[in-house]
């Protein structure tokens, strides 16, 4: 019974908390420090093709949210490790590929802005990376050798508008149109979302995913403003979902079934972990103030939180990288709201009824159980006192 009486409060607790502040980032900024300094980098590495390079970065970009430029300087001398950088292959069109150099640079953007220092180190970095995506013929490098994902070419890009704005040099208009141009041979004209992995020529081999369509929401803003809120209206109204009570994304659109990959993660009612803390980040960056506040809540209530001495983790710590994820999503600027879009509300309260119910149940039991007990009682002083 206490344990249901229990269950009920830390659900009511998760989604009626205000929305996760910096100083929550920044505890789980502390405990994800301890770990990047221990084993979980190679941790996740054995778990996610990017584990390790993801443990470093996110901390970092969570910790800039938050203006601690100390781990965003080690995060970024962390994540440019040789044996993390050779996990990407060699890639003559971008040493490093478009993933690993994107990543990066939007950190190196954080760093730079954070302490004013290497601004000309930040714009060299930037126009390499957007030599390659323009000289691209789709305006998507490589990311691994013979491996092509537009949302990498849309993260590298907008570090690259970033990159440019740090350094008080904007980038030019007509350039990121010509490559938005470039890039929409990789839409699928169903729904006019991105592709989730493509060719060399261009062809799309797998459509749309929620998985890498979370990752171009949150960065899409930075390179095509106008264009934005019809996006993620696109991205919202093919994705998100209400599942078991719970708002998530769907790594494959309605009447999809295929199951789960290294991407996605395992899938549950056909919604992605991984694509939802995501969306997170993406919900905030377009302005979705309603959806990232049930999605930051419900990382609360699945996650089961534990904050001890200033730090703060997740599912016991069991999942480093999932930390970051969160972290990093937490500390994105939330963006101006776009075009009012309805997204799916949890059901809060009826998992709070369903974890109560037992105990009800429980409770309801041993009234009675008490209650019999003391009639029989009184029978059995009755019975004696008019036997004798």
């Amino acid at each position: 019974m206490l344990l249901s009486v229990a269950a009920t409060a830390h659900v009511a607790q998760a989604f009626l908390q205000p929305v996760s502040s910096p100083e929550r980032v920044s505890a789980q900024v502390r405990w994800l420090n301890e770990q990047r300094a221990g084993d979980a980098p190679e941790r996740m590495q054995r778990l996610f093709p990017e584990g390790a390079f993801f443990t470093h970065l996110l901390t970092g970009l969570a910790a800039a949210s938050t203006g601690d430029a100390d781990t965003v300087a080690s995060a970024l001398a962390d994540s440019g490790a040789e044996a993390i950088r050779r996990e990407f292959g060699e890639i003559p069109a971008l040493d490093g590929g478009t993933f690993y150099r994107g990543w990066r640079l939007l950190l190196l953007a954080e760093r730079v802005r954070l302490t004013g220092d290497g601004r000309e180190a930040l714009l060299a970095e930037a126009q390499t990376v957007q030599r390659a995506l323009l000289s691209s013929p789709t305006g998507v490098p490589p990311s691994y050798p013979d491996g092509y994902w537009p949302c990498d070419a849309v993260v590298a890009m907008a570090a690259v508008v970033r990159a440019h704005r740090v350094a008080g040099v904007p980038m030019e208009e007509q350039r990121l149109s010509h490559w938005r141009t470039t890039l929409g041979i990789a839409r699928d004209p169903g729904t006019g979302l991105l592709a989730h992995r493509i060719g060399p020529a261009g062809e799309v081999r797998e459509g749309p995913r929620g998985s890498s369509q979370a990752i171009i929401q949150a960065f899409w803003p930075d390179v095509d403003a106008e264009g934005a809120g019809a996006q993620w209206q696109r991205f919202a109204t093919t994705f998100v979902v209400r599942e078991a009570g719970l708002v998530g994304v769907r790594e494959y659109p309605a009447g999809d079934g295929t199951a789960g990959d290294v991407d996605s993660g395992p899938l549950l009612f056909g919604v992605s972990a991984s694509a939802s803390a995501v969306t997170l980040a993406a919900a905030r960056r377009n302005g979705a103030v309603e959806l990232a506040a049930d999605l930051d809540h419900q990382a609360e209530y699945l996650g089961i939180p534990l904050e001890w001495a200033g730090r703060r983790r997740f599912a016991f710590g069991l999942l480093p990288v999932g930390d970051a994820f969160v972290a990093w999503a937490r500390g994105v600027p939330v963006g101006d709201a776009g075009p009012g879009i309805k997204t799916p509300r949890p059901l809060w309260w009826a998992h709070a009824a369903v974890l109560l119910l037992p105990g009800l149940l429980a409770g309801t039991w041993l009234a009675a159980s008490r209650r019999r007990s003391g009639r029989n009682t009184r029978q059995q002083v009755s019975g004696g006192g008019i036997g004798s």
